[in-house]
């Protein structure tokens, strides 16, 4: 402990008595440090808001199939098991996703009315359709698309039916089944006439269309001579990152799929491994600089104060101890460096900030540095000014006691 007291009060007081250096050295540091933040904290902000904007449409996140296959239960349970998925749901063929809905009101002739034709698609906990702020619907519910619900001129509590037709044995066979809406889909995630069904309905309805039975809505039909499986399927990625992975590995298993935005995602990282390299030359380039002038100064500084140091040791100062001299005063002036480069950086990414807003193809913030990001950079400041210190801390271990005292 008595070495760190005096190596910290031997350095500390002497950059006290010596202002002027302390400062500048201090302020030099900051002009390397400070475009470094800023320059870092463009490439976070704007890739960031990039990533943020794609991964704000789920559609950005689809995975598609680009042909009818053969996807039993056991199929999306191995899907939706894995961490990369954030949604998956049997889909139906396309012929049978076309629907009849009526709303469940009888009008004065005795009829339904009013009708519209839409399409139907599997739905669950989870579902990017439903924004995260609705419950998914139930076996007997229904989220209708904003366009259907005008259409049919219904709303939340509202019954409608849905309505569908199949040819069996020869005669026509018709299906009414009664849903309660529970809620809309925004427009922006999905802008289709249509709606949202628990995907044992869409299930139930699928085999009916098919001609089978399903006792467990008292639909008479065929007996199933193999277990259900959905041609299509529905499927998210949980992010953007996972997208790209998740589409590999879909692919490498022989599966027809395709990820339209992937491209998208692959230019921002393309984009982002730029910005990095350009960074990483920039900041290799401002660390040597300032390692080789700062280790100069320090060198200089203790050649300076030779004489002064060598009466120390005279005096009975150890040469540990004065070996702690020129690495407090380096960590000290990389400490006050940082404080200033932050500062500097804090005032420029406000003024960027407000300028740039909306002025870039982004909508979040265009500069932007998390508190990771400062830790990193104090740490980095701190080990190359220690680096940068060896050398001196070197040389003055080598100061004999009574060199200032001889004149050496």
């Amino acid at each position: 402990m008595r070495l760190w007291i005096t190596g910290l009060s031997l350095g500390l007081r002497d950059l006290l008595h010596d202002r002027s250096s302390f400062l500048t050295q201090a302020l030099a540091l900051a002009t390397i440090l400070a475009p470094l933040l800023v320059l870092y904290s463009l490439r976070v902000g704007v890739v960031s808001s990039l990533v943020a904007d794609l991964a704000e449409d789920p559609r950005n996140r689809q995975i598609l199939a680009t042909q009818q296959g053969h996807y039993p239960p056991d199929f999306f349970d191995a899907l939706r098991a894995d961490p990369r998925v954030g949604f998956a749901v049997g889909h139906a063929s396309p012929i049978a996703r076309e629907m009849v809905f009526a709303k469940q009101t009888i009008n004065q002739t005795g009829g339904l009315a009013p009708r519209a034709d839409g399409v139907v698609l599997g739905s669950g906990p989870g579902d990017p359709f439903l924004g995260g702020n609705q419950d998914a619907p139930r076996r007997t519910e229904a989220v209708l698309s904003r366009g259907l619900a005008s259409r049919l001129g219904v709303g939340p509590g509202d019954r409608i039916l849905l309505s569908a037709v199949r040819r069996l044995a020869g005669e026509d066979e018709a299906l009414d089944l009664p849903l309660t809406v529970t809620g809309f889909v925004d427009p922006a995630l999905w802008d289709a006439d249509g709606a949202l069904l628990a995907d044992e309905t869409l299930a139930a309805v699928e085999q009916w269309r098919d001609g089978l039975a399903v006792p467990a809505f008292g639909w008479t039909g065929r007996e199933a001579t193999r277990p259900f499986a959905y041609r299509n399927f529905r499927l998210y990625a949980r992010d953007l990152p996972g997208l790209r992975a998740l589409h590999a590995d879909l692919s490498a298993r022989g599966l027809p799929v395709r990820a339209p935005r992937l491209k998208e995602f692959e230019g921002i990282m393309a984009l982002n491994t730029a910005l990095g390299m350009i960074f990483a030359v920039i900041a290799t380039a401002g660390a040597l600089g300032f390692l080789v002038s700062f280790g100069a100064t320090l060198w200089g500084s203790v050649n300076r104060k030779r004489p002064a140091l060598s009466v120390l040791r005279l005096h009975g100062l150890p040469r540990l101890h004065t070996a702690l001299f020129p690495v407090v005063q380096a960590t000290a002036i990389a400490v006050v460096g940082w404080a200033l480069a932050t500062a500097a950086y804090l005032a420029a990414t406000t003024a960027l900030n407000a300028a740039l807003s909306g002025k870039l193809m982004v909508s979040g913030t265009v500069s932007r540095l998390d508190p990771g990001h400062f830790g990193a950079a104090f740490a980095l400041t701190v080990g190359v000014a220690l680096l940068a210190s060896l050398t001196a801390a070197w040389q003055v271990t080598r100061i004999e006691p009574g060199e200032g005292i001889r004149g050496n």
